[in-house]
C-alpha cells in the first residue's frame, strides 16, 4: 500500500503559540485546521485493511460441534489449510486444485462478510453453486470434483460467525456448553452405573424368594419359543425344595430404592430414565445465584443418593456408623469436590454493568461457586466526572478484571474480541476448570471500522490489554500470571514501519508507534480532541505521541503531539492532540507498565536487584565491606516493610499499603488525600483533604482493588446514596 503525503514539511510553520493553546486549551484559533476532515480519518497504520473479507486472518471462525474432544472453534483459514494438506500435493500438480479451493474460501469470506449465517455445510454448499455458475461448462465438472474432495476430508461442521458485537456471547457460550458436555456425560455414566448395580442387587433378591419361584414368573421369564421344552409346574416344585437364601433386611432395600428414586427424579443431567435437566446459562448474576441456592437441597440429595449407593454396592454400609451421618447430611455439607461433579453455571453480562452488578459478581468469585462470568463492554473510553473532559480509558471493560486479581483465587481472563481464538486454548482451561472463572472481553459496537479491526487496535494501543491469571499453575505470580496476546509485549508501544510518498513520487520509510490516542482517533466523538494541520504547515515542532510523551516538562515547551492518520485516498494527515488526550495516554502507558511487572517484563524490583548485585559485586572487588552492611540493609528493609496492615475500623477509609503496584491513580487524582511512604507504596494522607467521590473513584481506578472507601465523613456531599452503592464492592 503506497501511503501519499501532499507535500514535504516546509519551513513557513505555524506559529508555535497557536500549537501550544491547542495542546493546552483546545483553542483552534489561527491553526490552519482541515475542516470537517476528522470524521473522515483513520490511523495511518490501518492503511492495509480497507477490506477485510479479502484478508485471511482468523475470521471467520467455526463452532465446531460434535468433534470428540478435539478443537472447539477453528478458523476458516485453518480449515481449508488442513484439507489442502490432504488433496492438493505439492507443486504444479495441485496448483489448480488449490487455487479452486482458495476461490471457494474466499467467497465463503464474501458471503459472511454480506451478512449471511449459517453452518459450514451450507455456505460451502452456496459457495460452490456460485463459482460454479461463472467459470465455463466444460470447467464445472472439474471445479465440482476438486471442492468435493476438500469438504470430503472436513471431518467436522458448525456454525460459522464473524467478529461483531454478538460474537464473544456466542462463542464462550459455546465452549462452555462444550467443556460442560464433558462433565455432563461423566457424572450421567456414573449415575447410569450406579442405577444399574442397584437394580441388580434387588434383583437377585427377588430372585430368592419365593414368588421368584413360582411357575407363573418362570413361564414369563424364559423365551417363547423355548416354552414347549419345559415343564414349570414341575420345575418349580424343584425350586421350591432348594433352601431360600435370606432377604435384603428391609431398611437395606429401602435405601436402594429410595436412592434410585432420587437418580430417576434428578434434573441436573439427562441420564438414561430421567427428566430434562435445568438450564444453567443465565444474563444475571441475581437469577444464576437464586436457581444455584434453590437447586442446593436436591444437589445434596443427589450427592447423598450417589454415596449411598456406592457404599450399598460394596456392602460396606455400617447403619450404626452412616445412618446418623446421612440423617444430618444437607446443602451445608457441601463441598468443592461435590461442586465440581455438577455442571457450571455461565452468566453472560451486558454492555451495562452497575454498581449492583460488580456487587454480585465479587460476591460470587469470593465465594468460590462453580460460576463463569462474561463480563463484556462495548465502550472502553469515557469521561471522568471529577475533572471535566479529562479522558479515561478501559475503566469499564477492566475494572471486573483488576478487582478479580486481587481476590487471587479465581481463573482470570481479559481479552479483545479479535485475540479469542488466538487465546483459545485458556479460554476452554478457564470453562473447564473447577474454579470461579471471569472473562473480560471488549467487543466494539458501532464504530467507524470493523469490529475486528477496533478491537484489534485496542489491543496494539494498550488501551485494552490481553493477560491471563490462573491459580491453579502454581504457587507464585511468575506461574500465575502471563502477557500472552499483546504484540511486542517488551515495548511500551508496538512499532511499525510505515512507508509512504509524496506528490513527487519520493519514497519515505518512518517507524511508528501504535498508541493509545491511534486508537482514539478511530471513535468519532473525540473529534474536538484533535487539530488536522495543512501539510504545508507540518513542523519540527511537532512530535509524535510516543516521543512526545518520552520528553520532561521543560523538553516540551513549544512541542506538541500528533498521530498520523489517512483518508479515503490514503492520503496522510498530521492530527495534533490536546493535553487531555496526552495525559490518558500517560496513564495508559504507566498501568501498562504495572502489567508488565507482574508479567515479569521490565521487573522494577529485578531490575534494582540486579543493579544492587552488580554494586556489590564491584564493591567486594575493591573493597571486602559488602557482606557487613547488607545484614543492616536487609534489617532496615523488614522493618519498613511489615508483613501485614493493621487492623482498621471499615468505618474509615484505607489502603493495603503492602499490596500497592506504584500506579499513580490514586496520586495523579487527589495528592493531599492520596500519598506515598518511603517503599512508594500508597496509603491515605488526609482523608479530609478531599471529596468521598474522590475516595470512591480512586477505589473504582486502583487495578489491584486495594483502596477501601468506608463511609463518607461529610454527609452533606451530594450524591452521597449512589456513592455509597459504589463503594459497596470495595467494603471489607
Amino acid at each position: 500500500m503506497n501511503l501519499v503525503t501532499a507535500s514535504l514539511p516546509r519551513a513557513t510553520a505555524v506559529p508555535s503559540i497557536n500549537l501550544v493553546a491547542f495542546y493546552q486549551l483546545g483553542d483552534c484559533t489561527g491553526l490552519p485546521v482541515e475542516r470537517n476532515c476528522f470524521q473522515l480519518l483513520r490511523p495511518a497504520l490501518f492503511a492495509n485493511y480497507h477490506d477485510l473479507s479479502r484478508l485471511r486472518y482468523d475470521f471467520p471462525l467455526i463452532l465446531v460441534h460434535d468433534n470428540q474432544g478435539q478443537e472447539w472453534v477453528r478458523s476458516l483459514a485453518d480449515t481449508i489449510d488442513g484439507s489442502l494438506q490432504k488433496v492438493a500435493p505439492r507443486g504444479i500438480k495441485g496448483e489448480e486444485r488449490r487455487r479452486q479451493v482458495l476461490n471457494q474460501e474466499q467467497e465463503i469470506r464474501n458471503l459472511v462478510s454480506q451478512g449471511l449465517n449459517g453452518s459450514l455445510s451450507s455456505l460451502w454448499e452456496g459457495a460452490r453453486l456460485k463459482l460454479q455458475l461463472e467459470v465455463s461448462e466444460t470447467m464445472r465438472s472439474t471445479l465440482g470434483e476438486n471442492l468435493a474432495k476438500a469438504h470430503a476430508e472436513l471431518d467436522f461442521d458448525g456454525e460459522i460467525i464473524d467478529c461483531d458485537a454478538e460474537f464473544p456471547k456466542r462463542v464462550f457460550t459455546h465452549g462452555w456448553e462444550q467443556s460442560q458436555r464433558v462433565k455432563s456425560m461423566q457424572l450421567c455414566s456414573r449415575i447410569d452405573y450406579l442405577m444399574q448395580k442397584l437394580s441388580d442387587i434387588l434383583r437377585i433378591d427377588y430372585l430368592r424368594s419365593s414368588e421368584a419361584r413360582d411357575a407363573g414368573h418362570l413361564e414369563r421369564s424364559v423365551g417363547t419359543g423355548d416354552k414347549v421344552e419345559f415343564d414349570f409346574q414341575a420345575m418349580a416344585r424343584i425350586l421350591k425344595s432348594a433352601p431360600v437364601g435370606e432377604p435384603l433386611p428391609k431398611k437395606r432395600s429401602l435405601r436402594i430404592r429410595e436412592a434410585m428414586a432420587v437418580f430417576k427424579s434428578q434434573r441436573f443431567v439427562t441420564n438414561s430414565g430421567g427428566k430434562n435437566s435445568f438450564s444453567f446459562a443465565f444474563e444475571s448474576c441475581e437469577l444464576a445465584l437464586e436457581a444455584f441456592r434453590t437447586r442446593l437441597p436436591e444437589m445434596a440429595m443427589l450427592v447423598k443418593a450417589i454415596s449411598i449407593a456406592e457404599l450399598e454396592i460394596e456392602n460396606r454400609y455400617d447403619e450404626s456408623q452412616h445412618d446418623s451421618f446421612y440423617r444430618r447430611f444437607d446443602q451445608n455439607q457441601l463441598g468443592p469436590e461435590e461442586l465440581a461433579q455438577f455442571p457450571s453455571y455461565l452468566v453472560v453480562l451486558g454492555d451495562k454493568i452497575d454498581a449492583a452488578d460488580q456487587h454480585a459478581v465479587l460476591d460470587i468469585l469470593r465465594s468460590g461457586l462453580p460460576f463463569k462470568i462474561i463480563a463484556q463492554t462495548e465502550n472502553i473510553i469515557g469521561e471522568l466526572s471529577t475533572a471535566p473532559g479529562q479522558l479515561t480509558f478501559g475503566t469499564q471493560g477492566q475494572q471486573l478484571a483488576r478487582m478479580a486479581l486481587g481476590l487471587n483465587t479465581v481463573f482470570v481472563l481479559q481479552s479483545a474480541a479479535s485475540s479469542l481464538y488466538p487465546l483459545r486454548e485458556h479460554v476452554m482451561k478457564g470453562l473447564a476448570s473447577d474454579l470461579p472463572a471471569l472473562f473480560s472481553v471488549y467487543s466494539p459496537g458501532k464504530a467507524k471500522q470493523p469490529c475486528y479491526l477496533t478491537a484489534a487496535a485496542a489491543t496494539e494501543s494498550r488501551a485494552f490489554p490481553c493477560f491471563v491469571f490462573d491459580p491453579a499453575c502454581g504457587e507464585d505470580m511468575a506461574s500465575r500470571f502471563h502477557l500472552v496476546g499483546n504484540p511486542r509485549a517488551e515495548q511500551d508501544w508496538p512499532r511499525h514501519q510505515l512507508k509512504f510518498e509524496d506528490s513527487e513520487l519520493n519514497g519515505y520509510r518512518e517507524e511508528t508507534a501504535f498508541t493509545l490516542l491511534d486508537f482514539i482517533a478511530c471513535d468519532s466523538r473525540f473529534a474536538e480532541h484533535f487539530a488536522c494541520i495543512e501539510p504545508a504547515y507540518w513542523s519540527s515542532n511537532m512530535l509524535p505521541v510516543d516521543a512526545f510523551l518520552d520528553l520532561d516538562s521543560n523538553s516540551r515547551k513549544g512541542k506538541v503531539p500528533y498521530v498520523l492518520l489517512i483518508d479515503e485516498d490514503d492520503v496522510i494527515h498530521r492530527a495534533v492532540c490536546d493535553i487531555k488526550l496526552i495525559d490518558a495516554a500517560k496513564r495508559c502507558r504507566d498501568l501498562w507498565r504495572n502489567l508488565q511487572e507482574l508479567g515479569g517484563i521490565n521487573n522494577s524490583h529485578a531490575l534494582k536487584a540486579l543493579a544492587l548485585a552488580t554494586t556489590t559485586t564491584t564493591s567486594d572487588e575493591t573493597v571486602n565491606t559488602g557482606s557487613q552492611q547488607a545484614p543492616a540493609a536487609i534489617e532496615a528493609t523488614a522493618q519498613i516493610a511489615p508483613d501485614q496492615d493493621p487492623a482498621i475500623s471499615s468505618d474509615a477509609p484505607w489502603i493495603e499499603t503492602i499490596r500497592c503496584t506504584s500506579c499513580n491513580e490514586c496520586t495523579e487524582l487527589n495528592d493531599r488525600m492520596f500519598a506515598y511512604d518511603e517503599n512508594k507504596r500508597a496509603y491515605i494522607a488526609n482523608p479530609e483533604a478531599g471529596s468521598y467521590r474522590e475516595l470512591v473513584e480512586a477505589a473504582e481506578n486502583c487495578q489491584v482493588s486495594i483502596i477501601h472507601p468506608g463511609k463518607p465523613i461529610n454527609l452533606d456531599e451530594p450524591g452521597l446514596e449512589k456513592l455509597i452503592a459504589r463503594a459497596e464492592p470495595f467494603s471489607t
